[in-house]
């Protein structure tokens, strides 16, 4: 009995052709989700969220030519709380960035 050439996976048997099929799809979900991770861990060795956002901020504030004062007076977040999220510190609450984010008139994604 000729064995099929390993290009010609319609001449398995059928049992066989499934094993195959689920095994190939099984090896690329995984392929696929080590790409993600590996993905997420080389961005986040760039910026953390928080930094980014804060440079972000800090660079809207700057093009609407605000100081950081009149900033705090559009958003309601203290000077040294306005000052730590353009810093990307990491102590900054989530309600303090909507807050600026708002008051320039950028949205908020978390993702």
């Amino acid at each position: 009995m000729n064995k099929p050439k390993p290009d010609d996976i319609n001449a398995l048997p059928l049992l066989e052709r499934l094993d195959t099929e689920a095994l190939l799809h099984e090896i690329h979900q995984r392929l696929s989700t080590a790409q993600k991770k590996a993905s997420m861990a080389a961005q986040s060795v760039d910026f953390s969220p928080i930094e980014e956002a804060g440079q972000r901020i800090r660079a809207e504030r700057k093009k609407q030519r605000l100081t950081l004062n009149e900033l705090c007076d559009l958003s309601g977040i203290a000077y040294a709380t306005l000052n730590k999220i353009e810093q990307g510190h990491s102590s900054a609450r989530l309600d303090s960035l909507g807050n600026v984010a708002h008051a320039l008139g950028m949205k908020l994604w978390i993702g």
